[in-house]
């Protein structure tokens, strides 16, 4: 019985080379995607509305810089790999983005309206591929470029295109268009998380130093991120102005008709938002800094931290299964009759996350490792030859 015991409480801590910090912050994007889906939300900071607000935009950056510390750790950790290590841990990643590319197909035919990420995020991996060799300042400040350069071009792209006589694709045809450029989710502005994440898993995460840094210098971004923003918004006539140029511009542009090259081009005070989904620098800055600043902080848990906060940490461990589950569970209870992706009231919120920090914990109390992760384990090790170890 003690053995049992034992080996239930091991699974619960993620048992060894697990780091329960990483899996606390996974668990919170997943947590905060569920308050993007389906949350009663508001601006206004008095009331939870406006505090579960911030979920928007800033949960599924955190996953994606989180899936970049990830990506360093199965991949060398401190060391990066070369050489036969590096072309193992490339088909490893390759085969994990074409199993990502087939379970969001399957989600995508459930048509629940929620912009999934995951086919994104298989994206996301393939384009990490000539990084992996690179260590942690090189990368962040690879990183640096895609959040400051990446915008303008998803921003002024299209245009670019319109007016070069060039059509944006309008179905499955420009999938790497949309992947890269145009999406909910684009490249050339999120790889920024996914190398800083990746710069982050490349570093010693024992290092108390490197928590603080996480901490200082990634709330202290989403903080400056938030004033410059606040102060060259008022001075282009507030965030309502500059969103009605923008999106008179977006309205011409979706007619489909050809631009000339002397036809208004959108302003470039639109770089100047931070908000969710924006997409530029701002946002980058803010919001990326505000998910280092999560890590940081999740990673100073420790063993107590981790026991304390098992049920977040279960979520983020199986964070495939349960982001999987919730996607199915708005098609199941929307297909009923009630719109779960617009509530009334925050009830239905409060019970998926019960619900899902329950069942996570006992599964992994119980199994381990979630379902669709081990299959996901086992597809990658067919794919690319390794044995099991046991």
């Amino acid at each position: 019985m003690s053995n049992l015991t034992d080996r239930r409480a091991g699974r619960l801590l993620g048992g060894p080379g697990r780091v329960p910090g990483l899996d606390i912050a996974r668990g919170l994007a997943v947590l905060g995607m569920f308050t993007a889906h389906v949350g009663v939300t508001s601006e206004d900071l008095a009331t939870l509305e406006g505090w579960l607000g911030f979920a928007h935009g800033r949960s599924s950056i955190l996953f994606a810089t989180v899936a970049g510390v990830s990506l360093g750790l199965v991949t060398g950790r401190t060391t990066p790999p070369e050489g036969a290590g590096l072309a193992a841990a490339r088909h490893a990643i390759l085969a994990r983005a074409a199993a990502l590319i087939v379970l969001v197909a399957f989600l995508d035919l459930l048509g629940t309206r929620v912009a999934l990420i995951l086919g994104f995020y298989a994206t996301y991996f393939v384009l990490a591929l000539p990084f992996l060799r690179l260590r942690p300042m090189q990368l962040a400040g690879w990183a640096a470029a895609f959040a400051v350069c990446g915008p303008p071009v998803a921003y002024y792209g299209p245009e670019l295109l319109a007016r070069l006589g060039l059509r944006l694709p309008r179905d499955g045809s420009g999938a790497f268009t949309d992947f890269l450029l145009t999406g909910h989710y684009p490249a050339v502005v999120w790889m920024a998380f996914v190398l800083a994440g990746l710069a982050v898993g490349r570093s010693d995460l024992r290092s108390r130093s490197l928590r603080l840094a996480l901490v200082v210098t990634g709330f202290g971004a989403a903080f400056l991120a938030a004033l410059v923003s606040e102060v060259m918004t008022a001075g282009a006539g507030g965030r309502e102005a500059i969103e009605a140029n923008h999106d008179g511009t977006l309205s011409e542009r979706a007619v489909g008709g050809k631009l000339a090259w002397d036809d208004p081009w959108p302003t470039p005070d639109y770089l100047w938002l931070p908000g969710p989904h924006d997409d530029t620098t701002l946002e980058a800055i803010g919001s990326g800094g505000f998910a280092l600043g999560v890590i940081g902080l999740c990673l100073f848990a420790g063993r107590i931290g981790a026991l304390v906060l098992a049920p977040l940490a279960a979520v983020g461990a199986l964070a495939l299964t349960v982001y999987s589950a919730q996607i199915v569970a708005i098609w199941a209870v929307t297909a009923s009759g009630f719109d779960l992706l617009d509530p009334p009231t925050n009830e239905p919120l409060g019970w998926m996350v019960l619900i899902a920090l329950a069942a996570a914990t006992v599964w992994r109390v119980l199994f381990g490792q979630g379902p669709l992760e081990r299959v996901m384990a086992a597809w990658v090790r067919w794919a690319t030859g390794t044995p099991r170890v046991r």
